[in-house]
């Protein structure tokens, strides 16, 4: 019995028509994504049933429809070329807040555009009416320069919770959001922001770089190579910017990532500014230009993780006096066990972080080089296999895995639907176990 999502889909986009039309299978499409936190495996053997029905169940077919724009849109008029204001739910967490959202007078529906999320500054606690303040400015600071360099809608979330783990939750919320209003590219999707937000916008790099295109932290971050998580910024190109008179160590702790980076020749462009703590605006032409020039490559050869815990959203913050919210888990997860194409399994017991250094070579081989890490998934597209020969996979140099693999239509529909991101294609998974471990250096000086 299809579930009461497609029954509704059925009813809103069949109408009694061809059910080969395009514009059908479209909206069932959408609404089997919009359900996510509502179906299951069932509302995937239905989508299947009603594409195959519709000659478009091949694997290209699906993927054509997955990094389709929408069915349908809402009109757009009250939104472009103005700044408007939106409530919004976090999926992943019982918090609600406010976003910012500037679409630049050149947006139309048809054409799939960059969207740019801008992190305010402040502090991990503050009333919600400073939260919305403060994200306007910052809104105001960014918008005229990446709409106009860039095309971007640029949206400001409000957040008086920070930008940790409820942060990060209504940063994705947000753009679930957006990208039901408009014609978001999802493979164009950029973090910035300054002070806090620049920290914020460094954290989407180190544990969510599979979402974003690119980052450019403002003004924000740490010693990354102290905590020895810098081999993380591998994952995505970044673009910072600093003052030469930081407060907390900034400009010191900035320096530090620069010489690292530029020594094993990150995708990175570190700038160091003559001022202090601020939003450097005579730099946001040539982040718009960097983010660009960099749109999403989940299908990249190399990925490195240094990542510890159960990599995922079970708790808030926990400390004395600070508002607790309900985090829904397993229910709505919000994980960051996966970058790109390769998903962990988590060893939370372990006292010490897992590091992963992981290379899709040529000739369909996979090689996974790893510490304490007992499993782990490789999510294969035509992009990095030959899917009619064999694939090899070696974990610590051993051979675990030389097998043709089939692609997967049903695994292609649910990660979209997990992440709601339309551009999350993979046509098939591997997962294998792992015997041994390995000591992991950071990785070299790119080729």
């Amino acid at each position: 019995m299809a579930a009461t999502w497609i029954a509704s889909a059925y009813a809103q986009h069949d109408g009694g028509s061809d059910a080969r039309a395009p514009d059908n299978v479209a909206g069932i499409v959408d609404a089997y994504i919009d359900a996510r936190y509502d179906g299951d495996a069932q509302d995937t053997a239905a989508l299947l049933d009603r594409l195959k029905r519709a000659g478009r169940s091949d694997p290209k077919a699906i993927e054509a429809l997955l990094r389709a724009p929408r069915h349908a849109y809402p009109s757009a008029d009250d939104l472009v070329g103005k700044t408007t204001v939106h409530e919004v739910s976090c999926a992943h967490v019982d918090y609600e807040s406010r976003y910012l959202l500037f679409v630049p007078a050149t947006y139309a529906h048809e054409a799939a555009t960059p969207l740019v999320v801008v992190g305010h500054g402040g502090n991990s606690s503050m009333p919600e009416d400073r939260a919305k303040r403060v994200a306007e400015s910052y809104l105001k600071a960014y918008a005229p320069a990446l709409s106009k360099a860039l095309g971007a809608i640029v949206v400001a979330p409000a957040s008086s919770r920070g930008w940790g783990h409820i942060g990060n939750s209504l940063i994705l919320s947000t753009i679930s959001d957006v990208q039901r209003r408009l014609h978001i590219d999802p493979d164009r999707i950029y973090v910035t922001g300054q002070s806090m937000g620049g920290h914020m916008s460094f954290r989407a790099a180190l544990s969510l770089p599979d979402r974003f295109a690119a980052v450019s932290p403002q003004s924000g971050g740490y010693d990354f190579v102290a905590k020895n998580v810098i081999g993380n910024l591998i994952n995505v190109p970044g673009y910072v910017t600093w003052g030469k008179r930081e407060p907390y160590g900034i400009d010191k702790d900035s320096r530090t990532n620069a010489a690292w980076a530029r020594e094993n020749g990150l995708d990175w462009v570190f700038v160091e500014k003559d001022g202090g703590h601020e939003i450097y605006q005579d730099e946001l032409p040539a982040i718009a230009k960097f983010f660009s020039e960099h749109p999403r490559n989940l299908y990249r050869k190399e990925i490195y993780l240094r990542q510890g815990g159960s990599m995922k959203f079970e708790r808030t913050w926990g400390i004395k006096g600070w508002p607790e919210h309900h985090v829904y888990s397993d229910d709505r997860p919000l994980r960051w066990n996966l970058r790109h194409w390769l998903e962990v399994v988590p060893r939370p017991e372990n006292e010490t972080p897992i590091t992963v250094h992981a290379l899709a070579k040529s000739n369909n081989r996979f090689e996974v080089h790893s510490d304490q890490l007992r499993e782990f998934s490789i999510y294969l597209h035509p992009r990095l296999i030959d899917f009619s020969k064999p694939v090899e996979v070696f974990a610590n140099g051993k051979r675990a895995f030389a097998e043709r693999v089939e692609p997967d239509p049903a695994l292609m529909l649910e990660l979209v639907r997990e992440f709601d991101d339309r551009g999350r294609v993979f046509w098939a998974r591997i997962r294998v176990r792992v015997e041994t471990d390995e000591t992991v250096e950071l990785p070299k000086k790119r080729q």
